[in-house]
């Protein structure tokens, strides 16, 4: 086999060490590489014999089962003459979210990873012609599957920019929870190499080729690595590796793949049970619990050496929180399965008002920011800024957080309106931003602010002007209907 070039591969690192300076990538400063994994302690030790080359097509399948036979009946694996099959609930063995300091409020919770929602690795390999780099794609999904079957992520978050680990996200064991509350990886979980040994792989990249960990099987250091952290060698063929700098893992795909809608396709998705979450500020994971039914889970975490928690459980068809704050108020949530997002660019009804009585849509409605940038123009010069909306954020967050904690409760942004556009966005749209303890935190509503100034940001320059503010001839602001109806409680 032969390693491919991308074209513009230069262009392309460039542009990547601007946002991923390597040096704060580097992991060195554990011995063994694995500082996000340093609690790790395996209650068994268990050694499987696998040769990935050596392999025939023949018997390709029941080698790869070797390397999941360790996490049965958990995973179970099967293969027909093209794919190897991987089922799971994608719920490890090893302690959760445990040493995340930037949480988005999201928990782990099992994934049915079964049947027709598998995970799928093609059992021959084959050689990309054009092999696609994850540093620039792949944002969204799996990129790769762990012998545990937890799948991995990019170590690059959907934004594009963000490194994971640096930011915090990781628990000791190099996940998180996303957005479907379904729990994954963001570097090489090594932690599985005391299960299966530090000669076989921890892991696979969807494209099929296996990822062995910081050294060859032999403890050789693993030299000569191209740019998706992969080489041949004669005993293996081509195999990626897990590093201590970023990538981590696989740093794209030298086998072949299909990207479909930003991720590898097909790939098995997780469902949604409740509706986005937002960043806790300060908030630092401290422990995790899992009931011996499976079907109750505890998580705790501090702000500031106040101790709160979030405590859920599973039931039939649907999953209850209790979130419990710093302060010991506790708020409980019911979550039906079945739960549809149909995304924040669309505005949904109440929840207490029937679909039925929801006001008629302007069919000639425009995007929120596109109407009112005008109005929150600070120096009347036609465009508006990020930093003109930021601080327009800023001023009347300010403004409605009376007592100055940080956070709006019912009774204050439910109270007198602040004069400027962004006021009324957040009483028409207080549920939109609510986080999870029920408040709008500043976290919560900057970031669907950004989101609605970077969707209107067509040329991603940092201003808002005229001709992507510009409304069409003729248009009103107010909707046919009541708009008025459904004010924040009081």
């Amino acid at each position: 086999m032969r390693a491919f070039r991308l074209p513009g591969r230069l262009v392309s690192l460039m542009l990547l060490a601007n946002i991923l300076p390597a040096a704060a990538h580097d992991l060195s400063g554990d011995p063994a590489g694995t500082n996000y994994d340093r609690s790790a302690k395996p209650p068994t030790n268990i050694l499987v014999n696998f040769s990935f080359a050596a392999a025939t097509a023949t018997n390709h399948g029941a080698a790869l089962a070797t390397l999941f036979q360790p996490f049965a009946p958990k995973v179970q694996t099967h293969w027909d003459d093209r794919f190897f099959y991987i089922e799971s609930d994608g719920m490890p063995a090893h302690p959760l979210m445990v040493g995340i300091t930037a949480w988005q409020q999201q928990v782990p919770l099992p994934q049915t990873y079964t049947g027709n929602n598998a995970w799928q690795l093609p059992l021959q390999p084959q050689v990309a012609a054009q092999p696609i780099s994850a540093k620039t794609h792949f944002f969204r999904g799996a990129i790769a599957i762990a012998v545990n079957g937890v799948p991995i992520f990019n170590p690059i978050k959907n934004d594009g920019i963000t490194d994971t680990y640096l930011a915090g996200e990781l628990d000791n064991y190099g996940g998180h929870s996303g957005r479907a509350d379904d729990y994954h990886y963001h570097i090489a979980p090594l932690h599985l190499q005391k299960y299966v040994g530090s000669n076989n792989p921890v892991a696979f990249a969807l494209d099929g080729y296996p990822i062995y960990g910081l050294t060859e099987p032999d403890g050789a250091p693993a030299g000569g690595l191209d740019e998706f952290n992969g080489h041949t060698t004669p005993e293996l063929g081509y195999h990626y590796h897990a590093t201590k700098t970023y990538p981590y893992l696989n740093g794209g795909f030298h086998g072949v793949v299909t990207e479909r809608g930003g991720l590898v396709d097909p790939q098995p998705r997780a469902q949604p049970l409740r509706p986005a979450t937002y960043p806790l500020p300060g908030a630092t994971i401290t422990g995790f619990k899992a009931e011996p039914d499976g079907k109750s889970y505890t998580l705790t975490y501090e702000i500031g050496g106040e101790k709160a928690m979030v405590h859920y459980s599973k039931n039939a068809g649907a999953v209850d929180f209790d979130f419990t704050d710093t302060s010991g108020r506790t708020l409980t949530r019911h979550y039906a399965t079945g739960f549809h997002d149909g995304g924040r660019d669309e505005n949904p009804p109440p929840r207490d008002r029937p679909e039925g009585n929801r006001p008629p849509r302007d069919p000639n409605r425009q995007p929120w920011l596109k109407v009112h940038a005008k109005e929150m123009d600070a120096n009347r010069d036609g465009t508006l800024t990020r930093e003109e909306f930021i601080a327009e954020v800023n001023r009347v967050f300010a403004a409605y957080d009376q007592n100055q904690d940080g956070k709006l409760t019912a009774d204050e942004y439910g109270g007198p309106p602040v004069r400027s556009p962004m006021g009324g966005y957040i009483k028409q749209h207080y549920r939109e931003l609510l986080d999870e303890t029920g408040v709008i935190t500043k976290a919560s509503l900057m970031k669907e602010a950004m989101r609605m100034f970077d969707k209107s940001d067509l040329n991603h320059d940092g201003k808002l002007t005229p001709d992507e503010t510009a409304l069409p001839p003729g248009y009103k602001a107010t909707p046919p209907g009541n708009p008025g109806e459904n004010p924040p409680p009081r």
